[in-house]
């Protein structure tokens, strides 16, 4: 082992003496920028933006790019990209929007994210001595003249109308066990400025078998479908109201029908224009829940109607000092106040100094209204197979980590060798 490891240094230093240009990954005057985005294709971004250095720690940063993204009411994806300079930049921020269609492919997404980085990278680049060597064209749109204007835009066949309909399925065995896994979707939506509905509807069924003797042979069988419903209407930048309506069968919870319709109203602190960088919202419904189901529950019932409220605060940061969110969602029902449930939701990561970042999270709930549990409990294959909601007072979940990074604080250089899984492969941390 000790020989190795001679060896492997030996090695390593024969690499490092053998570089004639030490710096030869960065550009000598080029801007300093630090590129925020857990799903950008990086590899792809350095290949065609070769005119800045990507440094690993904003604390070196000229500009620090700051990207977040909402799901668009066509399916696609809205980029929010922020700027904000550093150093002699500082104090000259913008704020730039790229949009993705449902329709568009990875490589179509990954060229308008690159070319919306160089429209706000224009700025600070004409202010170094690159700036010379900048040039900006345009293309002309075919479709206008210079002395007509379309003023009657393409009619949409299907009125701002998006439908997604998909599946999947896993299947595993071996000799003595396998699991089939088999899932479904379809939904429908349309969004405008003023109010956007929704409709969907998921599937899934779960079944497996152990064999553990010639005489034993355990099996489990879960399965689930849901419809959900959502209309919502937009009053003002930072309030709206709307109405939910859900429908569901589930064997994991003992429900053989349930119809769920919760009318209710959203209040933003933040204009809802600033939701990819900043929110802060209180969201409340009003439950009226109708249940049957597939055995007698702890309370003798196999059929109630309840009602019942839900009120949810949320906020979420996203800043160069990293990301906040944190979230208190408590129900419970009218007839019996003891029957409620408590969660609260935390997650942030710091950038504390550089090249170390810190992130936690988590989440941790009072259980109080399993009124659904089945009077019989669960058996002990149910338990050891999760195949049946089991009583419990509380639950909780909790993740820490930590980076550090030093060295160079260049990162410019693209080698996919030896790297057959890293193709598009991106995490935050």
């Amino acid at each position: 082992m000790r020989k190795f490891c001679l060896l492997l240094f030996t090695l390593i230093g024969l690499s490092a003496s053998s570089q004639t240009n030490p710096d030869s990954g960065k550009n000598s005057y080029a801007l300093k920028v630090f590129l925020d985005c857990s799903y950008c294709d990086m590899d792809y971004l350095r290949t065609e933006l070769t005119f800045i250095d990507y440094v690993r720690d904003r604390m070196e940063a000229q500009v620090d790019i700051i990207v977040s993204s909402l799901q668009t009411g066509s399916g696609g994806t809205e980029y929010t990209f922020v700027f904000k300079g550093q150093q002699k930049f500082a104090g000259q921020n913008d704020t730039l929007r790229y949009n993705a269609t449902s329709f568009a492919t990875d490589d179509l997404t990954r060229k308008g994210v690159a070319q919306t980085i160089k429209l706000g990278l224009t700025r600070y680049i004409a202010k170094t001595s690159y700036a010379s060597k900048l040039n900006i064209s345009f293309t002309k749109d075919t479709a206008h003249t210079s002395n007509q204007v379309n003023v009657n835009p393409a009619l949409d066949k299907w009125k701002s109308w998006v439908f997604t309909c998909g599946g999947y399925g896993n299947f595993n065995g071996q000799q003595l066990t396998g699991t089939t896994n088999v899932n479904g979707v379809l939904q429908a939506s349309k969004v405008t400025p003023d109010w956007k509905v929704s409709l969907g509807v998921n599937i899934g069924y779960n079944y497996g078998y152990y064999i553990i003797s010639p005489d034993s042979t355990i099996k489990s069988i879960s399965q689930s479908a849901t419809f959900n419903g959502l209309y919502v209407k937009s009053m003002t930048e930072h309030f709206s109201w709307g109405i939910n309506a859900t429908e569901t069968n589930s064997t994991f919870n003992n429900i053989e029908h349930q119809e769920k319709l919760q009318p209710g109203f959203e209040y933003s602190i933040f204009p809802y224009s600033q939701a990819t960088h900043k929110l802060f919202r209180l969201l409340y419904y009003f439950t009226f829940e109708n249940s049957r189901y597939e055995d007698s529950t702890i309370y003798g019932k196999t059929h109630t109607f309840y009602l019942g409220q839900e009120l949810l605060a949320s906020v979420n940061f996203k800043e160069p000092w990293g990301s906040l969110f944190l979230s208190l969602d408590g129900s419970n029902y009218f007839y019996d106040f003891s029957k409620n449930n408590l969660t609260f939701s935390t997650g942030f990561s710091l950038n504390l100094f550089e090249g170390f970042t810190l992130a936690v999270g988590g989440s941790a709930s009072i259980v109080n209204n399993e009124i659904y549990l089945p009077a019989d409990g669960a058996t002990e294959a149910q338990i050891l197979l999760s195949t049946k909601a089991l009583p419990t007072p509380y639950q909780y979940y909790f993740f820490v980590g930590i980076k550090y990074s030093f060295g160079s604080i260049y990162n410019n250089i693209v080698n996919p060798r030896f790297s057959p899984n890293s193709y598009n492969l991106n995490f935050g941390f």
